[in-house]
Order: C-alpha cells, then sequence, then structure tokens
C-alpha cells in the first residue's frame, strides 16, 4: 500500500549553520539556556531542528540538552523517537565514563520516564512501555515512575495487570508504597469503576495510617457507584478521621453531580452542625448541580440564602446560574444576572460573556451573540463558539466575518479554534485556506488530532485531491492518534474512486489497529467491490478477513452478515453459502440468518437452506425460531423432497423448538402433494394426540386432495367436521370441491354445494364462475353456461380469463360464433383479463399490443384466431400437466447418480419414487425415468 509521504519541514527555524559560520562561538551554558528559553515558549520543533545543527557541527552536548530535546519529542507525542533517543544518549553518555556533570542526574529524569511511558500506553503499547521501565534501574524506579505504569494499565482498561505490577514491583523491592502510591492506584480503578476492587485493595491495607486526602479522593473518584461514596466516607468515620471543609465539599459535591441534592443538603446541615463554615465553593457545587438538573429556581434559593450569610459572591457563581438560565431558555434572567453583577461590584470577565453568547447561540439568536461579542475583548473560545454556530447554520458570510475579527484581534489559536477554522473553510469550499492552515500548524505548536485529520481529509476527498487526502492520511498513521473516523473516511474516498485495493489494505491496516467500520463505509465497500469484481471480489475480502484473529472478525460480523444479504440480493447463492461457512468456522453469529434462509427458500435452494442448518455449529442456531423452520419445512415439501422435511422436523425438536399447525400444514400439503394421501390422513389424525388443533388451512388442504381423488364423499364428510368444529369454510375449500365436480362434469353436484352449502356462509368469486361455466361447456351445455355467466354477471361477479376462454371455445365448437365474438368483445373489456394480456405485452415487449391485435380480430370475426392467441397466453399463466414442485425435481434429477439416490432416500420412500417417475415419465422423459428406477433398484439390499 503506498500511503506513505514526506513530512513538510518548516522553513521558518533559526539556521545556526550561517551564526557558526559568521565566526559565533556558542557555549554550552548559552546553548543550555536558549533551548530552555526555547522550551518555556513551547518552540519544540525548534529546538529538534537546533538540536540537529548541534550534533551536525559536533558541538559538545550535556544532560541538561538530552533532557530537554527528550521532553521536547515526548511533547510532540513522538513517543518512539523519544525512546530512540534515550537509548542512544544513555549509551553515548555511558561511554564517557566519569564525567564532573551536575545535570548528568537529570537526564533521563523520572518524570522523563513517566511521560514517554505514558505517551506508550496512550496508545495502547504496553510492550513498550514496558521496554522503557527495563532501563531503569531498581533505584530509579521511584513511586512516581511505578505510579505512572499503574495507571496506564489502568487506562488501557486492564486493572488487573496493573495490580499485577504493583504487587510484583513491592514484592521485588523495587517500590516501597507511599500513601501517594496507593492513592494512585485506587485513584485509577475508581475512574474506571472497579469500585469492587479498590474495596478488596482498601481491605488488604488495612493496617496502613490513611489520611484525610486518600479518602476524599476515593470519594470524590466514585461517582459511578454513589452508594460507594458513601460507603468510603463511613469508613473514614469509623477510623476516626474527622472530615474536614475539603472533604466534606468533595462528597457535596458527588452528591451534587448525580442529582441527590437531599443528600448534598443534609452533609451541608451536619458540617454545620460541626463548627465547620461552607465555603462559597461548597455552595456554589450544589448550585452547579441544580442548575444542569433542571432545578433552576432552587439555586436562585440557595444564591439567596448565601447572600442572606453575609458570603461574598464571585463571579463564578453567576457564571453557574446565567449557564443554568440559558439551558433553560430564559435569556432575559440571564441579562437580568448581569445586571446585578454590575451593581454588586462583580466584574463580569470574558468568562461571563462567553456563556451569554454561548446560551444565545444554542438558542439561534446567533446575530445577537455576534453583537455582544462586539463589544468584549473576547478569547478564543468567544470566536470558538460564533464561529461554530455560523458553520451549523451554513452562514457563510457570518463565517468570513467572524474569521476576519479573529485575525485581526491577534489572539493565539488554541487547536479548538484551529479545527473550527478548518470545517469553516471546508463549509466555504476554500480548500487552498484550510491547507495553509493545517501546514501552518507546527510553527504554532499546534498538534493535529482527530478531529483535525478527519475534516482535513474530508476537505481533500470534497476538492477531488485523493493523493492529498493519502498524503495526510499517512501523517496520521505515523502519529499517535488513533482515529476511526478517519479511517472510515478514506475508505469511503477511496471506494468513490474506485481504488478498491487500496481500500481493502486500509480496511486491514483498521482491523489490526482494533478500529471498526461504520454501517455506512461498510455497505459502501462492500457494494463498490461487488459492482467492480462481483461476488469473487466479495469473496476475496471475506477469506482476507478470515485470516484475522478471531476478535477482529468479530468486531466485523456486522460486514460478513451485510456480505451474505448482498449476495443473496444479487442472486449468488453458492457465494453467499460460503460466506456463511467462512462465519461458522469463525464462529460468528449470522444475524440475517432468517433473512438468508428464506431467500434461498424463495429460490427454490431449500435443500442448500437444510444442509446449512443440520451441519450448523449449535451457537450459529440460537436465533432460529419456529416460523424459520416452518419455512424451510415449506420449501423442502413444494420441491418434493419429503425426508429431509421430515428430518428437519425431527432435527428441530431436538433442540427444544415446539413445532405448530402452521409446519404441520405445510407436511400435510406435502404429502399431498406428492401422492401421500394416506400418509397425509394419518398425520392429519395424529395432531390432536400432540396437543395441535387442525385450522382452516389443515381441512382446506385436505379437502381439496380429496377432490382432486375423486373421492367428494370423504372430501364432504370433512367439509361437515369442519364447521361442526366452528371453523368457517372459506371460498377455497368451497371451489375446490366445485372445481372437482366440475371437472368430472357432475355439474349438479357442483350446484348442490354453490345452493346447499355456500349459501349465507360465503360470497362466490371469479374462479367459482368459471369452474360452473368449464363444468357446463365440458358436458357440451352451453345455455347453462350461457345461463352461469349471466346469471353471476348481474351479481357483479365476473368470470376469470379462463372462464371466458371456455365460453368462447364452448360456443365456438357449437357454431355459435356470434355468440362468441359476443362473449370476446366483453372479455376484452374485463379490468382483471386486460391486466393479465398487459402483463403479456409487458414481458414480450413488442412494439404491438396483443390487446388490440385481439381487438382488431373480434372486430373483424376471426374469432378462433384470436381463440388461438388466448390459448398462447393461458398456457403462459396457467400451465397444466405438472403438480407443484415437480418442475424443480425434474431439474434436479437429470443425470442422478447412485449416491444422489441413497441420499434422498427413494429406496425407503415409495411414494416419493412413484411421484418422479411419474412426472418424468408425463413429461416424455421415458429414458430418464428408466435410468432413474434403474439407479433406485441397484441401491435396494439383496
Amino acid at each position: 500500500m503506498k500511503l506513505l509521504h514526506p513530512r513538510r519541514s518548516s522553513s521558518s527555524v533559526l539556521s545556526l549553520q550561517s551564526l557558526l559560520k559568521s565566526g559565533f562561538s556558542p557555549t554550552l551554558t548559552s546553548i543550555t539556556t536558549f533551548l530552555r528559553f526555547l522550551h518555556r515558549r513551547h518552540k519544540f520543533t525548534t529546538i529538534l531542528h537546533l538540536y540537529s545543527q548541534l550534533t551536525s557541527n559536533k558541538l559538545p552536548i550535556n544532560h541538561s540538552i538530552h533532557s530537554i530535546v527528550s521532553s521536547s519529542l515526548l511533547n510532540l507525542n513522538r513517543f518512539d523517537d523519544a525512546k530512540t533517543f534515550i537509548t542512544t544518549a544513555q549509551i553515548s553518555n555511558s561511554s564517557l565514563g566519569s564525567l564532573d556533570d551536575p545535570n548528568k542526574a537529570a537526564f533521563p529524569s523520572p518524570a522523563t520516564f513517566s511521560s514517554l511511558i505514558h505517551g506508550f500506553v496512550a496508545r495502547g503499547e504496553m510492550e513498550k512501555a514496558t521496554e522503557v521501565l527495563k532501563m531503569l534501574t531498581c533505584k530509579e524506579k521511584s513511586n512516581f515512575v511505578s505510579s505512572a505504569v499503574v495507571s496506564g494499565f489502568c487506562k488501557i482498561g486492564k486493572p488487573d495487570l496493573a495490580l499485577g505490577f504493583f504487587e510484583t514491583a513491592v514484592d521485588s523491592g523495587a517500590l516501597s508504597p507511599s500513601i501517594v502510591t496507593y492513592t494512585t492506584v485506587v485513584t485509577a480503578l475508581c475512574q474506571l469503576g472497579k469500585i469492587d476492587q479498590v474495596k478488596d485493595l482498601v481491605k488488604r491495607l488495612e493496617e496502613e495510617e490513611f489520611d484525610c486526602v486518600f479518602y476524599s479522593n476515593l470519594i470524590h473518584k466514585s461517582v459511578i457507584r454513589l452508594m460507594e461514596a458513601v460507603m468510603q466516607d463511613r469508613e473514614m468515620v469509623e477510623k476516626g478521621i474527622n472530615r474536614d471543609l475539603l472533604s466534606y465539599s468533595i462528597l457535596i459535591d458527588v452528591f451534587s453531580k448525580e442529582g441527590r441534592f437531599g443528600m448534598a443538603f443534609g452533609l451541608l446541615g451536619k458540617m454545620i452542625k460541626e463548627g465547620i463554615e461552607p465555603s462559597l465553593i461548597t455552595f456554589t457545587s450544589i448550585m452547579r448541580g441544580l442548575c444542569r438538573k433542571g432545578g433552576v429556581d432552587e439555586a436562585f434559593e440557595l444564591f439567596d440564602r448565601v447572600l442572606s450569610m453575609g458570603i461574598e459572591v464571585d463571579e463564578f457563581v453567576y457564571v453557574t446560574l446565567i449557564d443554568g438560565v440559558c439551558r433553560r431558555g430564559d435569556l432575559n434572567r440571564a441579562f437580568a444576572l448581569l445586571g446585578d453583577m454590575e451593581q454588586r461590584g462583580v466584574k463580569p470577565s470574558v468568562l461571563t460573556y462567553n456563556t451569554v453568547i454561548n446560551g444565545l447561540c444554542k438558542a439561534g439568536r446567533v446575530s445577537e451573540a455576534d453583537e455582544i461579542s462586539r463589544g468584549v475583548l473576547g478569547d478564543v473560545v468567544t470566536f470558538t463558539t460564533l464561529l461554530d454556530s455560523y458553520i451549523k447554520d451554513e452562514n457563510v458570510d457570518g463565517v468570513l466575518e467572524v474569521r476576519r475579527r479573529f485575525v485581526e484581534a491577534k489572539i493565539p489559536m488554541d487547536l479548538v479554534m484551529c479545527n473550527i477554522l478548518l470545517k469553516a473553510f471546508l463549509l466555504v469550499g476554500d480548500y487552498g485556506e484550510a491547507h495553509v492552515l493545517y501546514r501552518a500548524m507546527p510553527e504554532m505548536e499546534l498538534t493535529p488530532d482527530a478531529v483535525t485529520y478527519s475534516t482535513m481529509i474530508d476537505c481533500c476527498c470534497k476538492a477531488g485531491q485523493i493523493d492529498e487526502a493519502l498524503e495526510i492520511f499517512d501523517e496520521l498513521r505515523k502519529s499517535s492518534v488513533s482515529s476511526a473516523v478517519c479511517y472510515n473516511r478514506i475508505i469511503g474516498a477511496l471506494c468513490k474512486k474506485g481504488m478498491f485495493e487500496t481500500a481493502t489494505e486500509v480496511l486491514m491496516e483498521m482491523c489490526d489497529k482494533g478500529l471498526y467500520l461504520d454501517i455506512h463505509t461498510s455497505h459502501t465497500l462492500l457494494h463498490s467491490i461487488h459492482a467492480s469484481g462481483g461476488e469473487k471480489g466479495i469473496l476475496g475480502l471475506v477469506y482476507r478477513l478470515e485470516q484475522l484473529s478471531s476478535d477482529i472478525c468479530l468486531a466485523n460480523v456486522a460486514m460478513f452478515n451485510d456480505a451474505v444479504l448482498l449476495l443473496c440480493k444479487s442472486g449468488s447463492f453458492d457465494a453467499a453459502i460460503e460466506v456463511y461457512m467462512v462465519m461458522s468456522r469463525k464462529g460468528l453469529t449470522v444475524t440475517c440468518l432468517s433473512t438468508f434462509l428464506k431467500a434461498l427458500v424463495d429460490n427454490l435452494r431449500a435443500v442448500d437452506a437444510y444442509s446449512l442448518i443440520v451441519n450448523a455449529v449449535e451457537n450459529t442456531l440460537l436465533s432460529m425460531d419456529v416460523i424459520d423452520y416452518t419455512i424451510i419445512v415449506n420449501g423442502l415439501c413444494k420441491e418434493g423432497f419429503l425426508t429431509k422435511a421430515l428430518d428437519l422436523c425431527t432435527f428441530a425438536k431436538q433442540r427444544g423448538i415446539i413445532l405448530n399447525i402452521i409446519t404441520y400444514n405445510s407436511l400435510i400439503n406435502g404429502l399431498c402433494q406428492q401422492g401421500c394421501l394416506v400418509e397425509a390422513l394419518r398425520l392429519f389424525d395424529s395432531l390432536e394426540k400432540i396437543g395441535l388443533v387442525p385450522s382452516h388451512v389443515s381441512y382446506g388442504i385436505l379437502i381439496d386432495s380429496l377432490c382432486k381423488e375423486g373421492l367428494f364423499l370423504d372430501a364432504e364428510q370433512f367439509l361437515d367436521t369442519m364447521v361442526s368444529k366452528g371453523l368457517v369454510p372459506n371460498i377455497l375449500i368451497y371451489n375446490s370441491m366445485i372445481d372437482g365436480y366440475c371437472k368430472l362434469g357432475r355439474t349438479e353436484e357442483a350446484m348442490n354445494v354453490l345452493s346447499r352449502k355456500m349459501m349465507g356462509r360465503v360470497t362466490p368469486d371469479a374462479f367459482t364462475v368459471s369452474s360452473l361455466i368449464k363444468g357446463y361447456s365440458k358436458k357440451g351445455d352451453m345455455e347453462e353456461a350461457l345461463r352461469v355467466f349471466a346469471e353471476f354477471k348481474g351479481k357483479n361477479i365476473s368470470a376469470d380469463f379462463l372462464g371466458f376462454l371456455y365460453l368462447i371455445k364452448g360456443l365456438s365448437t357449437k357454431g355459435r360464433m356470434e355468440e362468441a365474438r359476443s362473449v370476446l368483445r366483453e372479455m376484452l373489456v374485463s379490468e382483471p383479463v386486460v391486466e393479465l394480456i398487459n402483463r403479456v405485452d409487458a414481458e414480450l415487449a413488442e412494439s404491438e399490443s396483443i390487446r388490440v391485435f385481439l381487438v382488431e380480430l373480434c372486430e373483424q370475426g376471426r374469432v378462433p384466431q384470436a381463440v388461438k392467441i388466448l390459448d398462447e397466453i393461458s398456457s403462459t399463466f396457467y400451465p397444466s400437466g405438472k403438480k407443484p414442485g415437480s418442475y424443480q425435481r425434474l431439474q434436479l434429477l437429470n443425470g442422478v447418480s447412485e449416491k444422489e439416490v441413497e441420499k434422498e432416500g427413494y429406496v425407503k420412500d415409495f411414494h416419493s419414487l412413484h411421484s418422479t417417475v411419474s412426472s418424468l415419465c408425463s413429461s416424455g422423459k421415458v429414458k430418464q425415468a428408466n435410468e432413474f428406477v434403474m439407479s433406485v433398484l441397484s441401491c435396494m439390499p439383496e
């Protein structure tokens, strides 16, 4: 990944080379004094440049200079360089032998080591921190340095290692813990909320004489667990340590921040009873807590009490109250407080005005805030607040004006102001000025942070300068800043430029750093890679991620799930299955499992869904419920894999899944579709034994199958039983019986069902009418067919496409062409029929409309030609002679092997065997049917 770019050096550094050439001979003392002066002025980059010139000119270097240079490196967050420099300097100094140098003990000082250790800890590089620690002798491992290491481990979320180091250091004699050391350990653990470990540590050290400072610190750091603060305070009292003003004030501040004002006021009263006079700070803590929790009125009551006690109030009290009323949006009262300050002789500083300006900006009154700021000698916070507000309002003129005023004020810029100015340049589209400001940051002794880098990367991307964005990104990588936002933005920019390989490399580095992609960037990367490389591109990315540790894969589990869904959406099911297998191998949770399995079933790949489930790791299936299993069972049944459907039901029961009536309805339907009517009836009879009540769907499936087999007496018995159990048959059930009778020409029984059983329960529909027309047309009784057509037409129930077609063909056969033509004309204006014909037009995408052509044929009296076209449309939407699922089975059985035959269980399942052979023969594939039977026979035991 070619992302490395050299840093630009500052051109405004004093050249020592020119001074030496002019005859200037600096002494060691003068050089040291000058470097200390630069250090106080925070000119760290200048110090490093001068040191480079000192060494290149072989001028003398003492320990003080080494200390200044190492401190400069640390202040610039160049911890690796600092470590190398200290190591090299130590070796160089040791080779000089014994020198009478008073500064020798100053390098490297404990503070230097502590800063270096903290620097590595902040970046999570504890191995390097430990290496630095090993450079010290036992004598040099002071409590200060050791406390830094303890605090470092705690800050990276490893308090156990912190305590482990603490114990090891004490046991080895390298550390003699004092009250300061213990306080450092307790403080670090409290900041992480590890109160239980704090309690254990305190119990182990009960013999130590802790003072009020230790307990006050412990109380102050126990904000997360308020009751623990009370316990620690109680323990302090039990040990006979009296609270002082500081410990009371800290505890009151803790309760106030947590909104426990009753306890805060209780402590306030107690300290007054004990003769400890509360300070203004004590009261201000409570007022600040009240204002932040919305208790502004109570804060003013306390303020009046303070005034009545004769306590002289200061500006900070007013700032607290002004901030409170601004939070509530009561800006008029804020201005009243400013007047009150003037009357009491409290002079408001920029801090007060900044609070008012901030309140106005948050209320959307930026112009008023701007006006107030013009009458105040503002600071960097003033201009930062105004500039940030104008940026949020996208007010370009306001941004430019505030920027002009800030430049004229010549106020030193801090990092926050610098970042907001960069955003301002981004808003106005002045990318050049943004680059100039960014490159000038070293001269202002400002170190970029995550906001700086992300803003500049965004700036370069919007300007279309991807190379510049990569250069800034490379500078981020070299710094100690760790920013997931920057990585996400550069990946998104690379995707837009089509640089997918580089984007992938950045992703790998991001994962190594423990940073995570956000959802938007993940989607962008996946869709970009898929658009460029298809499923191979996605699989390539997944395989690379698979090589990473399980923890990193777990952090990117959303990307794996998104990849599965994307591949499913594009129809790449084999690739989706492969991603699923990778997730299974890495132990990742498939959150999209239900969607994935349903997509497989919807695309006639229920067998694949079945295989994924039965071969999956147990924890992968935790999210599956009875609905998921039912969907797959239904898919297997529709595709004709009954054995697998039954096996899956057994598998689900073993996992504690309680199957419902919908699951069993799918099985019953599958058995019926495969001609296994007897087995379907047996399964139906067993439902009540397992505590399930058959639904109207259960009855409907069996009634339809019985009618198709001509078993109408049984079907009617089921219908009567259904009604007796309080279930209301729907129109589909009645239509099954009517259509079954009509197919056999038994129109009287069909009409009997219509008049006797349906009457008053459900309303006939288009299918009902068409079935009756078909029945009468098959018998050649066109008079009755026309009567049914006219009767239901009068009830606003028209025939469907097939009903019209049966009637037209029947009339044509009888030579009644004019009547057939009249029905055809009516058919071509029927809304459902027109909609269906239009669908054919859309699929064929021909220039001439089929409906228009049919209308022309009708007007010309060419009914037979129109019927031929209607037959073609009928064969498209109403294929006959194939049972549901048989087509898929035919696709799967071409060239089936003996192992596949044995695997599918045809040897033991006669009904599946019979259904398959029947399907092959009915489609004219006698040779394949014969080969299939021979394969089954070869697998049977002798």
